[in-house]
């Protein structure tokens, strides 16, 4: 496949990167409106989903073909798949791209265990082609300005670091919670993604954790009146409270809940000897930068993104991986991104609370 479009790209017959989107949900809308304003170097096709009604409202409101999935997997035209499937889906439909000599987009999480990403990163290699997967949000103007005054040495040397997630889940307002806490869902694979590609992203890869998590509600109650269905079962574990090392020594603690009755608040701070950083939220594109004044004893703020124009709004990782492609600049360590993360999910989700640390695996 990508020798199929090296080919079209050498001949001049095509100037873009066909775009197949499998899953059309409410996100795959999302989606389209970063990969719309990027038509100079991509196109979407087509599109599928297992619920044939939903395809076809998708494919008619942005003029696109309406496919089977089957038939997106075969189909030589496509030179990439944006897998926007719940999660449960996301191995299955990667797997069967890449084996189609199809490059991958995937939602985040990328699998659901490290035997799946293992199968899917060897794939990848073994069919000349790349996976990509979300979040893609470090791309996104306020996590690089962050990353550029965390580089300037301005709070001296790391020496700590805290991100969260603390909510009371989703049931009160999503249109379909339920796979919220399911496998794949909960707190940990559902929001842990921003947080965890934002820290390694900072500090560099994960060595070790130690974890306490649970489960606190067995059934949660749906307080929204438009779902039709009254109460969940719950699967997952839905409070984890973590301490990541890091390679370079630097230790982090890192909690996400479902459990806890506090507004939204998503939190990215680095500690320094001389100062501390408070990141914009890792779940946005943009947001706020606070540095800590010794002075005054207060956050300060010292940039404010605002996106005006709506460039920071889903598929800007799709994008970022089209020009990778096409200029031959594919990094290793973004390949390995999703799954170091999948790695660091997956020992916080089976650790065994026995007061020692455990080691992450480094490579498939």
């Amino acid at each position: 496949m990508l020798l199929n479009y090296l080919l079209r790209e050498s001949t001049g017959l095509q100037n873009n990167m066909n775009i197949g989107i499998i899953g059309c949900g409410a996100i795959s809308d999302q989606y389209m409106i970063g990969l719309n304003k990027n038509q100079e170097i991509l196109k979407v096709v087509a599109c599928a989903d297992l619920d044939s009604n939903k395809s076809e409202v998708f494919s008619k409101k942005h003029k696109i073909d309406m496919l089977s999935v089957e038939e997106i997997f075969v189909d030589n035209d496509i030179d990439l798949i944006v897998n926007l499937t719940p999660p449960s889906s996301h191995f299955e439909i990667s797997i069967k791209s890449l084996e189609n000599g199809k490059h991958v987009f995937s939602e985040k999480p990328v699998s659901l265990s490290i035997d799946e990403g293992k199968k899917l990163y060897t794939t990848m290699k073994e069919n000349n082609v790349y996976l990509f997967a979300a979040p893609d949000t470090y791309l996104g103007p306020a996590f690089k300005k962050g990353t550029e005054f965390l580089n300037s040495k301005q709070i001296g040397k790391i020496i700590g670091g805290s991100a969260s997630f603390i909510t009371h889940g989703v049931e009160g307002w999503h249109p379909n919670p339920e796979f919220y806490y399911k496998k794949g869902g909960g707190p940990l694979f559902d929001m842990g993604p921003y947080y965890l590609t934002a820290l390694v992203k900072l500090l560099g890869p994960v060595s070790q954790v130690s974890s306490y998590s649970e489960k606190n509600f067995n059934k949660r109650l749906v307080d929204n009146p438009e779902v039709k269905y009254e109460e969940i079962e719950v699967e997952v574990d839905t409070h984890y409270v973590s301490l990541l090392k890091f390679k370079s020594g630097v230790v982090v603690d890192f909690q996400v809940s479902f459990d806890i009755w506090k507004p939204y608040d998503g939190k990215l701070e680095i500690y320094g000897e001389n100062s501390s950083l408070k990141f914009a939220d890792p779940n946005n594109y943009d947001g706020e930068i606070s540095m800590f004044n010794k002075d005054t004893y207060q956050w300060e703020n010292i940039y404010t993104s605002k996106d005006s124009e709506n460039n920071y709004y889903r598929g800007l990782g799709v994008v970022e991986m089209v020009n990778s492609i096409k200029e031959n600049n594919v990094s290793e360590d973004d390949l390995f991104l999703p799954f170091h993360v999948l790695n660091i999910m997956c020992t916080l989700e089976s650790y065994d609370l026995d007061g020692n640390w455990t080691n992450i695996p480094e490579q498939f």
